[in-house]
């Protein structure tokens, strides 16, 4: 979409390494299987403490073979970085003509799916951006765009009847503000509550349903209850055909 590719085309470019490195075919899947791994590494208990070296380790290749793509950890985590926001700013997209209800709660089932595949990002967001000044800067593009596609989802919903226009209608930037902050502070908020990181996915589904309650009192009574569902579906159990 138009604002995720202007975000990871101007900033975080994919097709060069974070380090300035041109990436060809070869070296694109090296690259992938990197930030894959590092991911992985990332998203553990502990991971706030991983090095270019662990990484290394992890994928069993030389740290000399992974220095030629990526110079440090911040390198790492900036290239990361696109894909959250490519998968962000999807779930946010509005350029749709309507909403449905189905479509508003599979919205917040595709965030839950960013947040727990980059959890480490949310999870240790301030330490990361106070690493990086280029990484914050992105960070803070990717914000303001997220912003502006809340707001236009809400927009759409409004217009179609879905949802009532909150009084004053300055209210309406702090429902935006309020829904991402609950957002992005739900992996923290679990964290620092418990001895051990140990997050579940029903932990990331609940944070869904926290954030959806923000907007909640705002929409249609049949609009709410359906989209509710959508997200609480998604948190219910998969169990395997005999």
């Amino acid at each position: 979409m138009t604002r995720a590719n202007t975000l990871t085309g101007t900033r975080l470019s994919s097709g060069v390494s974070a380090g300035g490195r041109p990436r060809g075919s070869r070296a694109g899947g090296t690259v992938a299987r990197i930030l894959d791994g590092a991911v992985e590494l990332l998203n553990r208990e502990g991971g706030d403490a991983v090095t270019t070296n662990h990484i290394a380790a992890h994928l069993g290749m030389s740290p000399g073979n992974l220095y030629y793509h990526f110079r440090n950890r911040e390198e790492i985590v900036r290239a990361i970085f696109p894909r959250i926001v490519e998968e962000g700013l999807r779930a946010t997209d509005a350029s749709a003509p309507t909403l449905t209800a189905r479509e508003f709660g599979d919205r917040h089932v595709q965030g839950i799916h960013t947040l727990w595949r980059h959890r480490f990002f949310f999870r240790d967001l301030n330490q990361l951006l106070a690493r990086d000044e280029e990484l914050a800067a992105a960070y803070r593009d990717y914000h303001r765009g997220l912003r502006a596609q809340y707001r236009a989802i809400f927009e759409r919903l409004i217009a179609q009847g879905s949802m009532r226009a909150p009084r004053p209608a300055a209210d309406l930037d702090r429902v935006v503000t309020d829904s991402i902050v609950v957002w992005f502070a739900w992996i923290p908020y679990l964290t620092s509550l418990r001895p051990r990181p140990d997050i579940a996915p029903r932990d990331v589904v609940e944070g869904a349903l926290h954030s959806f309650l923000v907007v909640a009192p705002l929409l249609e009574s049949g609009f709410a209850s359906e989209s509710r569902a959508v997200i609480e579906e998604h948190g219910r159990p998969r169990h395997r055909r005999p």
